[in-house]
């Protein structure tokens, strides 16, 4: 019986970390110019904790959120933001409960159904992709407007993208909404299943991309 139980806690345990823990550098295109941003992803058991860094001149972006993985599901936790080019305040907290969103700084929001911030639905588009679901609709609290926005995703054809170290065939989803610009995600199976690209389209046509600079630095699940 007890070495029943070890080994349904050791399955347990390996088939909570979906992914595993790295930290990667990539670089943000846009019309003013490219800039390097750095993205750190914390696995321990079924909690994870994700930071992306972003210097733009004198100006620092950055989001730090703590979520976890349950049956496949994201589920936020909280996320500190600091956003410098939203409207004040530009420093903020945002706690996830079931149908609630708290924040000190924003005010709080009530939500019926599951709101993922930012970090943790890039999560929620990997995961889709690797047990193949190909049409979906997530609600995002969207850190710059400071609101829910829905999205619809859809899986579209691979596409190969090329990178700094080579090149690697992707699972592209699009997600699209009528609050803001479509985004698309470029995942890679051979990399862990990370969003090695995105690319958004703004309302003013605008497309920025975001794409890995350098071979990203796992470590073991």
């Amino acid at each position: 019986m007890i070495r029943f139980l070890s080994s349904f806690t050791l399955i347990f345990t390996l088939s909570a970390a979906e992914f595993k823990s790295y930290d990667a550098d990539f670089i943000f295109e846009t019309k003013y110019g490219d800039f390097p941003l750095k993205r750190y992803f914390e696995v321990s058991g079924n909690e994870v904790n994700t930071k992306v860094k972003m210097q733009i001149l004198w100006l620092k972006y950055s989001l730090d959120s703590n979520f976890k993985i349950e049956n496949q599901q994201a589920i936020s936790i909280n996320t500190k933001v600091n956003d410098p080019f939203r409207d004040s305040p530009k420093k903020f907290e945002v706690f996830f409960s079931k149908n609630d969103i708290n924040s000190k700084e924003l005010g709080d929001l009530e939500f019926t159904g599951q709101v993922l911030e930012q970090l943790s639905s890039d999560v929620q588009v990997r995961l889709n992709a690797k047990y193949g679901k190909k049409e979906y609709q997530l609600n995002i609290f969207d850190n710059t407007k400071a609101k829910i926005v829905s999205k619809k995703y859809r899986q579209l054809e691979n596409e190969i993208v090329s990178t700094n170290f080579g090149e690697f065939e992707t699972i592209v989803v699009v997600a699209e909404s009528e609050s803001v610009g479509p985004i698309k995600y470029f995942i890679a199976p051979s990399l862990d299943h990370m969003i090695i690209k995105s690319s958004a389209i703004l309302k003013n046509d605008e497309e920025r991309v975001l794409i890995i600079s350098e071979m990203p630095r796992f470590l073991a699940k």
